[in-house]
């Protein structure tokens, strides 16, 4: 009898199932998807959007996506609510078989709550939360004022940016002590040399970054890249369903103007989405400096003249068209881009320093000034971008792409300008740098990035990577007639470095650990013509390494989490130090890779969730055992060889805090770094300066900022910030510290510098336009980042965003 009812319910069950299915067929239900942001177009994650009168419902995910399907045809009040936002009421009818779509835009409320509750994380948060060490710069708020990249990034704690000048100027990027190709960079996980900002990081405009990724030491595989420093990637803005778009016009002292503009559409129906953008900069750099300049008697004296030849202009663009959201394919697209710069130079970059107070002069400029020599250079490619999921367990994504560059040098001037930008002489041989040049360099690139993801379970993760790389480099000096020139030297290098990682997260998600080994692979072939020698000059080599990593960050309490991150990694030599430059620059085949020991110890403690005053402090202690380093030897005509010449340790501390409401809608913020980077090297050229600091790089340095908000001052729901920021440095040596008399070592003075501005933020329907003021160096400084090049004095800017 048991039996019998059981099979009875069984059927029943089946019954009504299929009852249920054939009305669901007969009736079909419909859907609603969108997005929610907030008045600055950024997505908020943790927003309740629900259906009143079933109580139907979602939250949006990181991205402010959110999904409620199976909704029956009706009139429905749909409600949208989260922390800190104005909740907003609307009503819907949905017939059947309705797919609809809504961008919803939330104004953030100022009055206090009682409650807070997190549901979710934006993708910065969600870096932030893992194992690796990462640090995460938003720039939210600062895209709306006139600092560029590289002063944006200098706020941070770890990272110094040293500028050779104004905006366009060489830049000296250092992580932890270690810069220039040590760190590499990429454009969301495109290395930067395939995008249209090839030619520097700082120059980069902050408006067509969502966020900024810092990877301190140890670099995920996902990168496929060999760093020794670390690795910072820039991430673009998201792009939501419907038009969006956005602009900005900054104009200043020194004639500067920046121009940038961005539009994208997506259709999250048929999956297509489009993106298009370019930017536009230019100045003359044509500010203020002291300089130290002989008279009619020859006596040196400081007179204060403008540079005159520091122009530099830039523009690009670039577009993203594709297909995502696919059973096939999250995402599928084609990118194009193109970038032009040109910069005109008005000294070398460490020309030298007089300091001769018993004369009246005060850290006044002694050099010969330029007054004809100029670099430009282009950047040109297409990327391919492809990701997808076949199974719930398994993850491919590829990405790959193709980059002609191409640099030129033009320096065949005979004129010796003076500071008022006079010609004071026609000299019998040509070149203002050295030797006379026109030096075209040319360069096509390949690269591919494949990775391949499986989940071993919801906790735990393997991937693999294999990124190939490759490049082909010739050149042609014009000023050299005939078979023999050095720069028409076909330059061949391969680069492979595959990873394999695996991640989990174990003790209830308290605890989360990434463990990796990469492998390093180098050809290089060097074709060229000797007519001293018959036939065709052939030189190759390769190099194999192993490299090996991994992180752990555990969560001690809800507030406060630790971090440690270790890995042994190696760089591969970079085209301009194997290949040289065919003039100056002689090449060097046996150039070994560097490797490094890259150790962190992270810590963060944070206020609680429900806190009305919101604070945050971190810490970061550094460890960097460095050998091999290349360093680039001259000789007294100024002609040298990239060689391994000397090793090094950087070791220090990071300390970093901010504080949002200590008194209402007031922010503050303060960071500092201390590191110690010495030279270890028992052999070689420098071995007589072992113990001494690294030259020429700062060693402390601090920043602090404040923000104070007032809402509704022209209208209602506006908002008016008023900001402030400063950055020290502590004065450091150019030379060795134990080389020659202290009363006449050379030293960068220490950098004192401010900036304030102000910010009105208004909103019209779904248009953000805001406007700000700024004062950059606002106590008129004296500053140096490089010995004897001054930066720019008091500058005042305007710059003028809006966003739809």
């Amino acid at each position: 009898m048991k039996k019998f009812l059981i099979i009875i319910m069984v059927c029943c069950t089946c019954l009504v199932g299929r009852l249920a299915g054939f009305e669901a067929l007969t009736q079909p239900t419909s859907s609603l998807i969108g997005k929610v942001r907030d008045s600055q177009g950024e997505p908020i994650p943790g927003i309740t959007v629900v259906l009143k009168e079933t109580r139907q419902g979602a939250i949006t995910d990181g991205q402010g996506k959110f999904s409620i399907p199976d909704i029956k045809a009706a009139t429905y009040t749909i409600e949208v609510s989260g922390v800190s936002f104005e909740k907003q009421v609307f009503t819907l009818t949905f017939k059947e078989g309705d797919k609809l779509t809504r961008s919803i835009i939330l104004k953030e409320n100022t009055t206090e709550m009682d409650e807070v509750v997190v549901t979710a994380e934006s993708e910065g948060r969600a870096l932030k939360l893992s194992a690796k060490s990462v640090q995460v710069i938003e720039t939210r708020e600062v895209k709306l004022q006139s600092a560029d990249l590289g002063e944006v990034m200098a706020k941070s704690e770890g990272i110094s940016v040293q500028r050779a000048g104004g905006l366009g100027s060489n830049t000296r990027f250092a992580l932890n002590g270690l810069s220039g190709d040590k760190v590499r960079f990429f454009y969301d996980g495109i290395p930067l040399d395939f995008t249209p900002y090839a030619f520097g990081i700082a120059n980069v405009p902050v408006n067509a970054i969502q966020r900024v990724e810092v990877y301190k030491g140890v670099v995920p595989i996902q990168f496929g890249a060999d760093a020794l420093g670390g690795a910072v990637n820039l991430a673009s803005p998201e792009v939501y369903e419907g038009w969006a778009g956005s602009a900005s016009y900054q104009l200043g002292s020194f004639n500067t103007h920046r121009v940038t503009a961005s539009i994208n559409y997506a259709n999250d129906k048929t999956g297509l989405f489009l993106v298009v953008g370019g930017f536009y900069d230019y100045t003359d750099n044509n500010y203020k400096i002291d300089v130290a300049i002989p008279n009619e008697q020859g006596q040196l004296q400081q007179e204060t003249v403008k540079r005159f030849h520091d122009g530099y202009k830039a523009f690009g663009t670039n577009f993203r068209v594709g297909i995502r959201d696919k059973k096939w394919a999250n995402e599928l697209s084609l990118a194009g881009y193109y970038g032009n710069y040109n910069n005109e130079v008005q000294n070398s970059q460490s020309p030298g320093l007089v300091d001769y107070p018993q004369l009246g002069i005060d850290k006044a400029v002694a050099a010969n000034p330029f007054g004809d020599l100029r670099f430009t250079s282009f950047s040109q490619g297409l990327n391919l971008h492809y990701n997808a999921n076949p199974t719930k367990k398994w993850e491919l994504n590829l990405k790959a792409g193709y980059n002609y560059n191409e640099r030129v040098s033009i320096d065949t001037s005979r004129n010796l300008y003076n500071w008022h930008g006079e010609v004071v002489r026609v000299q019998n041989q040509p070149g203002e740098f050295g030797q006379d040049d026109h030096l075209i360099t040319k360069s096509q690139n390949y690269f591919v990035r494949q990775q391949v993801g499986y989940k071993l379970s919801e906790k735990h993760a393997i991937k693999l990577a294999v990124s190939p790389t490759y490049a082909y480099r010739t050149g042609d000096d014009l000023l050299i007639e005939g078979e023999f020139d050095p720069a028409l030297d076909d330059g061949h290098l391969f680069d492979l470095v595959s990873g394999l990682e695996y991640s989990g997260e174990l003790m209830n998600e308290k605890l989360q650990i990434t463990a990796f080994a990469k492998n390093y692979r180098q050809s290089i072939r060097i074709e060229s013509v000797d007519p001293s020698v018959e036939g065709l000059q052939v030189a190759e080599r390769s190099v194999n390494n192993y490299g090996a990593g991994t992180g752990l960050r555990h969560a001690w309490t809800p507030r406060f989490a630790t971090k440690l991150s270790y890995e042994y990694a190696y760089r591969l030599p970079r085209q301009n130090e194997i290949f040289g430059n065919g003039q100056l620059t002689g090449r060097n085949l046996e150039l070994k890779p560097e490797n490094s020991h890259n150790v962190n110890l992270q810590w963060t403690v944070e206020s609680k969730a429900t806190a009305k005053t919101e604070w945050q402090v971190q810490g970061n202690f550094f460890l960097r055992r460095v050998n091999d380093l290349i360093f680039l030897s001259t000789n007294s005509e100024g002609v040298g060889v990239y060689d391994n010449v000397w090793s090094a340790n950087s070791q220090g501390i990071e300390l970093g805090g901010r504080v949002k409401n200590l008194v209402k809608r007031l922010t503050l913020n303060a960071n500092s770094t201390y590191q110690s980077y010495f030279n270890t090297s028992d052999e070689g050229p420098f071995a007589s300066f072992k113990g001494d600091r690294i030259p020429n790089t700062p060693y402390f340095f601090a920043n602090s900022g404040a923000e104070y908000q007032l809402e509704d001052v022209i209208q209602k729901s506006d908002r008016l910030s008023i900001f402030w920021n400063m950055r020290y440095v502590h004065l450091y040596f150019i030379g060795w510290e134990s080389a020659g008399l202290a009363q006449y070592k050379a030293q960068t003075p220490g950098q004192f510098t401010h900036a304030v501005g102000i910010t009105q933020k208004i909103n019209v329907k779904n248009i953000q336009t805001a406007l700000t003021l700024e004062v950059q160096n606002l106590t008129n400084a004296k500053v140096f980042d490089f010995y004897g090049v001054q930066r720019p004095g008091r500058a005042f800017y305007l710059k003028l965003t809006t966003q739809f």
